[in-house]
């Protein structure tokens, strides 16, 4: 706030005469400038508060982020917090969890710690979608692979690297740059979507990118099973969805901010 420094001279005092209803109008003039700066919000102020990191799990309390597809609360099942981890256990008792909120263009950053023939995955602009071929309204999303790359052998269905960690499931397999640790060590990923461009991070590099509106994206889907979903590759927002695929994994530090 501004300072004002009247300096009354005792010798000279005509000079420095106020009435009284002039000094309260200058009071009100000032008040009211005062008050519409403090309430106005600089485009800089806007952009900074709303690219803050926002923890979905960093302890137990921030399970309320969390619910079972379609039930609305964290599953009391198959998933356990042990200090500021969240873990998942074998046997599919706790299903997959999604976010409660959408996200659209975003970022999402989290850790994670296989174990041996792990096969899981994060999945975004996760929605009901009506199969097909089946009739089933189902989640469906677009999925950020985690795997057991080191005994991919042995995990039924990892055909090629489309299925491998840091893949985008099935349509697109991450570079060469790729740096996995080994099972028990912490790896971190990053997904960012932004006006259709997608990029999946592994340990700090760029494993992948690609347009979601360029026509090789539509005919890749047309290859695989996405297809008997209808505007499957014209998704654009949707729940964050951490799959349950019958494999113990562990998370941590899971943050999202919306861009």
């Amino acid at each position: 706030m501004p300072n004002f420094i009247f300096i009354i001279t005792y010798t000279n005092i005509s000079i420095m005469k106020l009435t009284i209803k002039a000094f309260l109008l200058l009071t009100i003039i000032f008040c009211s400038i005062y008050v519409e700066a403090e309430n106005t919000i600089s485009p800089e102020k806007t952009n900074v508060s709303n690219k803050k990191w926002f923890p979905l799990f960093k302890n137990a309390k921030d399970t309320i982020h969390w619910q079972s597809t379609g039930k609305g609360v964290f599953p009391n099942e198959g998933w356990q917090i042990n200090h500021d981890h969240l873990i998942l256990k074998s046997g599919r008792k706790g299903g997959d969890i999604m976010t409660k909120n959408k996200y659209s263009n975003f970022e999402l950053k989290l850790e994670f710690k296989m174990t041996r023939l792990v096969n899981s995955g994060i999945k975004y602009f996760v929605t009901r979608m009506k199969n097909e071929q089946s009739g089933r309204l189902e989640w469906i999303g677009y999925e950020y692979q985690i795997i057991d790359d080191f005994h991919r052998d042995e995990i039924r269905g990892f055909n090629d690297d489309k299925g491998s960690t840091a893949a985008l499931y099935l349509l697109y397999a991450p570079s060469n740059k790729k740096n996995l640790m080994p099972l028990g060590e912490w790896n971190s990923l990053k997904i960012k979507v932004k006006n259709n461009k997608i990029e999946h991070w592994l340990n700090g590099k760029r494993v992948l990118s690609v347009n979601k509106n360029a026509r090789e994206f539509v005919e890749l889907v047309k290859e695989t099973k996405f297809v008997n979903y209808k505007d499957y590759s014209k998704k654009d927002a949707g729940y964050i969805l951490i799959q349950d695929h019958d494999s113990e994994i562990q998370y941590r530090s899971i943050l999202v901010r919306e861009l």
